[in-house]
Formats: structure tokens, C-alpha cells, sequence
């Protein structure tokens, strides 16, 4: 299919079904973590919330899109909120590792000072979320090729540093968990926690995440003229949908009481058992 000039979108037509169908599941999805935030007092999840609200505007604009394929404003709109809802996302995934850890009552087999944990990458998140923010930005205002290869360059150090951020951050959950595995203590943690099943869903969402910020820096390297920018299926394979089967799966982080009334730490030997 040869290229239109006035299509922003370049080789394709994007898909109004499409398009609404997952605005739709979306909106589904952020109305009922709101449920659960205002019922459990889950408040970190407000980012989870965010992240879909950016989704189901940014598909609304790409719906909108269909019906006129040469306005800026919903072009920008659904590239500037689609590509930064995972930044998003990633915030309450940190914020959501961090409360596990410290409610097992074993905040010490963190590798990172469960003090600054949180800290340390939800300031990575904002800063990543700014690079983006602002090679987007620039992206979909640039004229010339210097101008594209200059924000697509910009985009692409903030997805790699966000991936940067989350390999530490994976590599911490799981050091957390083969500790706790490793020293027998899952015992003294209160099950209302149900530490191993929010760490695998953790370790879910995470990787949705990871697989479509890989996604991203191969179709932002390829440029305008490769295969995942030519072609609209990836960004919903790739994207949408696995940030659609994040939210999903973090609805069971409403179950985790985080807020149990244990002991801020349970003292450990030398040989890594319970004191």
C-alpha cells in the first residue's frame, strides 16, 4: 500500500473497531480498580488508575483518527498517552514491591534499603517518563529527517533507561523472594499477605511491561519506514494489550493486606533462620 501524504499514520488507516473495543475494556478496567482503590484505601493503585485513564483517552483519539486521518490533534493525542501510560503503570508496580516487602515483616532481605527502594524507582519512572514525554513531543511536531532521527533518539534513551530501571527493579523482587524462600521464613509472614502469589503476579505485570518497552525500542529504531510502524497490529499485540492484561492482573493486589499489624522486622541468626 503506498504511502499518503495527508495519513499521518503513513501506510495504514488505524481501526475504529479496534480502537473501541479496548477504550472500552479500559474504561471496564479503571472502574473497577477505582472500586477497589475507595474500598481497600489501596491509594499507591491511583497510578494504575492514571495509566488507564491515558489509555482510554489516547484510543478514544485514535478512534477518532479513522474518520480523519490528517488531524494533528488526535494523532498526538493517542501517540503522546499510549506510549506513556506503561511509564505510568510502572510507578505503581515499584510502589506495590515496596509494600510487600515491608508488610512481610522482612523489610532487611531487600538488597536496597526498603527506605529509598520506592524512592529510587518511582525518580527513575518521573525521569524516564520526561524523556519520553519530551521526544514525543518533539516526534510528532518534527518536519525534517534530522528532527525525526533527533526525537525518535530521544524516545529511545528513555525506553532504555526504563528498561535499565526495571531489570534492577525485577532483579530486586527476586532476590527478595529466593531469600525468603532459601531462609524457610514464608511461615512467619502473615497469609492474609499472600506474599508468593502478589510476587508472581508482580513478576507478570513486570514482564508485560519489559516485553513492550523491547517492543518500542525496536520499532523506534527502525524508524518510520520498518515493519512495526508500518503496520498497526504490534502496537496492539505488543502494547495495548499487554498493558490491558497488566491492569487486569493487578486487581489481585486489592487482596494483599498490606497494612497487617505484625512486627516491623523479625530479627535473623547468622545462619539466615529466625531468631
Amino acid at each position: 500500500m503506498s504511502s499518503d501524504s495527508s495519513n499521518l499514520y503513513g501506510d495504514y488507516v488505524p481501526s475504529n473497531v479496534a480502537a473501541i473495543v479496548l477504550a472500552v475494556i479500559f474504561l471496564i478496567l479503571t472502574v473497577l480498580h477505582i472500586w477497589k482503590i475507595i474500598t481497600t484505601r489501596h491509594w499507591f493503585a491511583l497510578a494504575t488508575v492514571t495509566g488507564g485513564i491515558f489509555e482510554v483517552i489516547g484510543l478514544a483519539a485514535r478512534a477518532v483518527s479513522h474518520h480523519d486521518l490528517s488531524s494533528k490533534a488526535p494523532y498526538i493525542v493517542q501517540v503522546l498517552l499510549i506510549l506513556l501510560a506503561p511509564v505510568i503503570f510502572s510507578a505503581s508496580i515499584y510502589m506495590f514491591l515496596g509494600r510487600l516487602i515491608r508488610a512481610s515483616g522482612y523489610p532487611q532481605l531487600s538488597f536496597i534499603r526498603i527506605n529509598w527502594l520506592t524512592k529510587i524507582f518511582v525518580c527513575g519512572d518521573i525521569l524516564c517518563f520526561f524523556v519520553q514525554a519530551g521526544g514525543a513531543s518533539k516526534l510528532v511536531n518534527a518536519k525534517t529527517s534530522t528532527e525525526i532521527s533527533s526525537a525518535q533518539n530521544t524516545v529511545l534513551g528513555g525506553l532504555g533507561l526504563q528498561v535499565f530501571c526495571f531489570c534492577i527493579f525485577m532483579l530486586c523482587a527476586v532476590v527478595f523472594h529466593v531469600r525468603v524462600s532459601r531462609r524457610h521464613i514464608a511461615s512467619n509472614i502473615d497469609p492474609s499477605l499472600r506474599l508468593s502469589t502478589m510476587l508472581f503476579s508482580l513478576y507478570f505485570c513486570s514482564l508485560c511491561i519489559v516485553v513492550r518497552n523491547i517492543y518500542r525500542l525496536i520499532e523506534y529504531q527502525a524508524g518510520e519506514s520498518g515493519y512495526l510502524q508500518t503496520h498497526e497490529w504490534p502496537s496492539y499485540a505488543l502494547d495495548v494489550a499487554l498493558m490491558a492484561l497488566l491492569m487486569m492482573t493487578s486487581l489481585i493486589w486489592y487482596f494483599a493486606d498490606t497494612k497487617a499489624n505484625g512486627p516491623a522486622s523479625y530479627p535473623l541468626n547468622s545462619c539466615g533462620e529466625d531468631a
